[in-house]
């Protein structure tokens, strides 16, 4: 056996079914483009297998990149037929390479629906109705108005990729007893689900309501029941004391890129310190204990602002996410909750994107919410230097800003992102410009340049429309 290709690393795939055809089994899994794509960013892509590439009423089932130990051969078998009998003898085994990471489809396979139609009478042959359903581009306005077959599923028939355990159990509910009227209370809308992962009661905005000035005298019993487990508890208290002294107001992930600090810890801290605001100007953010941000207009760059990234066309080939519909993984093994002590856990982890927005900021997310003084680009900062007018009051939803606050910033913000991207791209095309190579590599690659410089006008032309 030649085991001259050790030093080879090769990524499997574990199609689920048996291949007769490559090219189909490649178009199935989005073909050398689409796996180009998921190769380069394993850490955020999966791999999306459909069998039916063309009909996007089909639902993909997605593989996550996994640690693999092995080794791929080729085996030459000579077959000899003996009568009635086929015999085969082993030629000759050769390594092909190490296999280091492989590629599993185990999620579960959705209800499939196919695009066809019967015509009467009732026993007459079925026929595809995707070219019927599915505009073709060239369309004009009255292909709205002509009839078309009935075909309509929903997106998706099942929340979860992958077998789990159900408990039916009776859920629990926080209702608003206070109110007069029974039937009010009795009433299914009236309830709402308790806020997990926290020990504080969440703040509901209001203009009128006092804010307490104090912590709950249960989460100060809970702190120091867990300062006598964890003594390193106290230290980390007095961080988190400090910060608050020297700003008023925080958010959770600024808190942790800050300090370093678990998330479990905070869970224990925070409520002792400040206030959750669930919504309103200051929606999501922790508000120091004494301190009342509708009576003071500088509280205005503390307040909450939401990017989302806009889906635009052309975006999407630029920013990695994850192409997958959004459920929980069941890939990372959970830690057990006995465990004493346990390390650091890397989803703690807060990237500065997530925290401070500035001028060459790429997000790692298409939602963020950010604070307004932590947008680290003019524009946004002129905003904030003009105070409101005397006599202006704090407003339920946009506070101490402007009305169209929100829709200018997230403005500049999206054409700051846009930019960068671009420039990036840009910048990716001269380095394949001016490598090195042969005479045939330069051959080869000139189509792809082209093809990667019409996509980037294009996309530069699409974008500027958003």
């Amino acid at each position: 056996m030649e085991s001259r290709n050790l030093d080879r690393e090769i990524v499997g795939i574990l199609f689920p079914g048996i291949v007769k055809n490559d090219e189909k089994a490649l178009a199935c899994i989005g073909g050398i483009r689409g796996l180009s794509n998921v190769y380069s960013n394993m850490s955020k892509k999966r791999l999306g297998l459909s069998y039916q590439p063309d009909n996007p009423f089909i639902r993909k089932i997605y593989a996550t990149s996994k640690k693999s130990a092995g080794v791929l051969l080729k085996v030459k078998v000579k077959k000899t037929k003996v009568g009635n009998e086929t015999k085969r003898e082993v030629v000759s085994t050769s390594v092909m390479g190490s296999v280091k990471i492989m590629f599993k489809f185990d999620s579960l396979g959705d209800f499939q629906y196919m695009p066809v139609h019967r015509d009467e009478p009732p026993d007459s042959p079925l026929k595809c109705i995707l070219d019927d359903i599915l505009p073709s581009g060239l369309d004009n306005y009255s292909f709205l108005s002509e009839p078309a077959p009935l075909f309509l599923i929903p997106p998706s028939f099942t929340r979860f990729e992958r077998p789990i355990r159900y408990t039916y159990t009776e859920k629990r509910y926080l209702m608003d007893r206070s109110s007069p009227d029974t039937s009010e209370r009795e009433s299914v809308h009236s309830k709402v689900r308790s806020l997990r992962g926290t020990n504080a009661a969440p703040y509901i905005f209001s203009l009128t309501d006092e804010l307490p000035t104090e912590p709950n005298e249960s989460t100060l019993k809970i702190k120091a029941f867990k300062e006598e487990i964890s003594p390193s508890l106290k230290k980390e208290f007095e961080i988190v004391k400090k910060l608050f002294e020297e700003r008023p107001i925080w958010s959770l992930n600024l808190v942790k890129f800050t300090t370093k600090i678990r998330g479990a810890s905070l869970k224990i801290i925070m409520p002792c310190l400040a206030l959750y605001h669930k919504t309103g100007p200051w929606r999501t953010m922790w508000v120091r204990f004494g301190y009342d941000p509708r009576k003071d207009p500088a509280s205005r760059i503390y307040q909450t602002l939401d990017f989302r990234l806009r889906h635009g066309q052309g975006i999407r080939t630029l920013i990695m996410s994850r192409e997958e519909p959004s459920a929980r993984s069941t890939e990372q093994p959970r830690p057990s909750k006995r465990m004493h002590n346990p390390e650091p856990s890397t989803s703690d982890d807060v990237v500065e994107a997530n925290v401070f927005f500035r001028p060459d900021t790429v997000p790692t997310q298409r939602h963020i919410l950010y604070q307004y003084c932590d947008v680290k680009i003019p524009e946004v900062q002129d905003i904030l230097t003009e105070a409101p007018p005397p006599g202006y009051l704090c407003h339920e939803k946009r506070g101490w800003l402007p009305a169209s606050a929100d829709e200018i910033a997230r403005d500049h913000m999206f054409k700051y992102v846009k930019h960068t991207l671009l420039s990036s791209t840009n910048a990716d095309l001269c380095k394949l410009e001016q490598g090195g190579g042969s005479d045939s590599e330069e051959s080869n690659s000139d189509d792809n340049d082209d093809t990667r410089t019409s996509e980037l006008d294009n996309l530069e032309d699409q974008t500027d429309d958003l």
